[in-house]
């Protein structure tokens, strides 16, 4: 998937492209994952726990890679965890490269945390980037 260098600037289409799914995830009905519970044989766990997104979440994961919100900003010398709270306090105040750079932490993150990305969309902090993306774009509008 592509990744691209952190200073390379978001057009008003890849801003667009992403918004585009901020009414899929507002929808409360639909169903962004499974959790798949590891399976057994004779006692023993022949595959772990892992989780499953739908397919729109998989379009929706690659239109971040596509539309450059995934770069090559080194999340490693982040100070974020695991504890979600972190990163909604970047948000309050975020920019569109303090929002890639959430972005970024999260998908890889995620990498290494299997089902990191489930727990961000379920404790509500996708949308709230996605609603602070709404809201800068149109300020820049204005």
């Amino acid at each position: 998937m592509l990744i691209v260098d952190e200073s390379v600037p978001l057009t008003k289409k890849n801003i667009e492209v992403i918004l585009n799914y901020l009414p899929y995830f507002e929808d409360t009905t639909q169903k962004f994952f499974d959790i798949i519970m590891p399976k057994r044989d004779s006692g023993n766990i022949v595959e772990y726990i892992y989780v499953s997104y739908s397919p729109k979440f998989m379009e929706f994961y690659r239109a971040l890679h596509d539309q450059g919100f995934v770069t090559n900003f080194n999340w490693l010398d982040s100070t974020l965890s695991d504890d979600l709270s972190e990163y909604y306090d970047l948000l309050e105040n975020a920019d569109i490269k303090t929002l890639r750079r959430i972005i970024t932490m999260i998908v890889r993150h995620d990498k290494h945390n299997e089902g990191f990305f489930a727990d961000v969309i379920e404790s509500g902090l996708l949308l709230a980037i996605l609603n602070r993306l709404k809201t800068l774009n149109n300020e820049e509008i204005e």
